[in-house]
């Protein structure tokens, strides 16, 4: 995906994302993000997903939860219905200009929308990378490897390059899209210990019994 070309509205509207993977484009808890579309100014459409309809985004709502971070609630609304309302063909790009009333009659507001674009962009690519490396089931691609595991050393103190040397045949890559899918996705049951075996044994903590109880009592 070409994130320094123009950007039209077709672009954003073609995903269809459910609610934890607006989550991971938008690097948000998932809790969070489905609190902000049960305030009701969003307008989620419904997909079919293991026979059940749930709620989905399209990448203009990306773009509009984007910009909700820096507007007031009376003016988000108006973006809101003003970018939904925009043909296909048209570029986003510059402002957008929405008429507000408030106390202080009415007027008009210019919302930028470059920057809200482009990360919006920028998160979805890192998406579909991410679809490319993480199977429906939450293994990486190729490998029996969960991501949850994969996330969970890293919150466990490991760095990048410590994990991928205990796991040889991952890319930073998969090893970035495990983490993502894993925020997005939070692990029901028994969470994986936050240290392989070779990293403890390295670093001669004399074995894995602490590894586990910690573990355990993350649960």
């Amino acid at each position: 995906m070409d994130t320094g070309a123009d950007i039209h509205v077709r672009d954003l509207r073609r995903f269809r994302l459910t609610l934890p993977q607006a989550a991971q484009v938008l690097n948000m808890d998932l809790v969070a993000v489905r609190k902000t579309v049960d305030r009701g100014w969003l307008q989620p459409r419904y997909v079919r997903l293991n026979g059940r309809s749930i709620r989905a985004l399209d990448g203009v709502d990306i773009v509009c939860l984007i910009i909700n971070r820096s507007i007031v609630p009376n003016v988000r609304k108006r973006v809101y219905v003003e970018l939904k309302h925009w043909p296909d063909d048209r570029p986003l790009r510059g402002t957008v200009a929405v008429q507000i009333d408030d106390p202080k009659g009415s007027r008009i507001v210019d919302v930028p929308l470059d920057r809200s674009v482009r990360e919006a962009m920028t998160g979805l690519a890192a998406f579909e990378q991410s679809q490319h490396e993480v199977d429906d089931h939450g293994r990486i691609r190729g490998t029996t490897v969960e991501a949850h595991r994969i996330a969970a050393l890293i919150e466990g103190g490991m760095q990048g390059e410590e994990v991928l040397r205990d796991y040889p045949n991952l890319t930073k890559t998969q090893l970035d899209s495990a983490i993502a899918y894993a925020r997005a996705h939070p692990k029901q049951g028994r969470p994986f210990p936050p240290r392989t075996v070779k990293s403890v044994l390295r670093q001669g903590r004399g074995g894995l019994a602490h590894v586990f109880a910690a573990a355990r009592d993350a649960e």
